[in-house]
């Protein structure tokens, strides 16, 4: 694994050698992985020389800007805020979304409530598959409700949640085209190895920082550089819903090392596995094996006209 001097090398020469970019745009959002590749960049090419671009909106709490602003200002470089909230808006009405979480909680009010898609465990584990509850509560406190969804509301709601991370990266190349500058994505190696990152969203970035590394090792990182200790100490979040979510209940079903494990590893590891994953057989492994590399496939498949030959 490289050191971090060989890492900040790295970065100054992928963005001023190969991508002949004169500085770097990071998106920031309160969390540790952006925090850690902030750093990164602002050592790599020079505070001068880093924006950190932090786009709210309507979910973001308030405890997230103060994360954005502390790493910011440790790392010395400017600060831009720009809200995002009427741009998800002229895409698709939130009226629209408050219509689909009322069929199942018609009492369901998004001035004073919020809603989260978190994964149900137990049913996972008996089929084999990530199925969501859909979950309700305060605005920017815990659920108190939650029932199943129907496979398509949560397509539904998954592709308007997914705006998000779709338009912050354009407000991203927005900001960095602008400068000659490159976008340095802040996902890391469990996120793109699992796919728990938005294709052409979050995974949109002209150079990974921390891509390699799992969660572990970016904590690790964190202490090394000194990113603020209220950012390393706040609990993991996707930042998505106005709801307190872990990661682990949007995404992770299993634990990243082992969802890793189940998606790199071949059959005859699926015994070893199910004594990491408790609750789930060999066979709802497999199951969910199958799901998530095709989850995998989809976002990093990039097809053209000439990816396959004509056979006569």
């Amino acid at each position: 694994m490289p050191t971090i001097q060989e890492r900040i090398d790295w970065i100054a020469d992928t963005v001023r050698r190969r991508l002949a970019r004169h500085g770097a745009v990071v998106q920031t959002s309160g969390g540790i992985d952006s925090a850690v590749t902030l750093m990164l960049a602002a050592r790599a090419l020079g505070p001068e020389n880093v924006l950190s671009l932090f786009l709210p909106d309507a979910a973001t709490g308030p405890e997230t800007r103060a994360c954005a602003e502390a790493v910011a200002e440790a790392a010395g470089v400017q600060f831009v805020e720009k809200p995002i909230t009427a741009a998800i808006e002229a895409q698709q009405p939130v009226s629209e979304v408050a219509e689909i979480v009322r069929g199942y909680f018609p009492d369901y009010d998004p001035n004073l409530d919020a809603y989260s898609l978190d994964l149900a465990g137990d049913i996972s584990a008996r089929l084999g598959s990530q199925v969501y509850h859909l979950a309700v509560g305060r605005r920017h406190e815990e659920a108190s409700r939650r029932k199943v969804l129907k496979a398509h509301d949560l397509l539904k709601l998954m592709a308007y949640q997914n705006r998000k991370q779709r338009t912050r990266m354009t407000f991203a190349y927005g900001e960095a085209e602008a400068r000659g500058w490159a976008v340095v994505g802040a996902s890391n190696g469990d996120e793109i190895e699992t796919g728990f990152v938005v294709k052409y969203g979050d995974d949109a970035a002209d150079l990974y920082a921390i891509g390699d590394l799992p969660k572990p090792k970016v904590y690790e990182l964190a202490a090394e550089l000194g990113v603020p200790q209220l950012i390393i100490e706040r609990p993991p979040t996707t930042d998505t819903f106005a709801l307190v979510q872990p990661q682990t209940a949007y995404y992770y079903v299993l634990p990243a090392a082992v969802q890793r494990r189940l998606i790199e590893g071949d059959d005859d590891e699926l015994s070893a596995i199910a004594a990491d994953a408790p609750g789930w057989t060999e066979a709802s492994l497999a199951n969910l094996r199958r799901s998530l590399r095709t989850t995998v496939t989809y976002i990093n498949t990039r097809a053209f006209i000439n990816d396959t030959e004509e056979t006569a």
